[in-house]
């Protein structure tokens, strides 16, 4: 956990690590409340297409597991399906065919 909120620079370990953090949240559903800002940092701050893709497809792997006990969600959920949206609508608009 703390390669994804501290400084590494390893974008393909960052990966790996974002993919593992992801298959774990059906497992420990607690997990992806603790996730969603880091995920949201990396999504906001790196220039890694696949690690940007990633972070993003782990976020909406995250969603349906954010709800409180209270039934209702974190207040970053809306700000993080807002940057998620722009960020998938960037890369269906790039003009690299690789990306889309």
């Amino acid at each position: 956990f703390d390669l994804l909120t501290g400084s590494a620079t390893n974008n393909w370990m960052l990966i790996k690590v974002v993919k593992l953090m992801g298959r774990l949240v059906p497992q420990e559903p607690r997990l992806a409340r603790k996730l969603l800002e880091p995920l949201g940092k990396i999504v906001r701050e790196t220039q890694a297409k696949s690690l940007l893709y990633e972070s993003v497809y782990t976020i909406t792997l995250c969603l349906p597991y954010c709800t409180k006990a209270d039934g209702t969600l974190p207040s970053n959920v809306p700000i993080l399906v807002q940057l998620c949206h722009k960020t998938l609508h960037e890369l269906v608009e790039e003009s690299d065919p690789n990306l889309k």
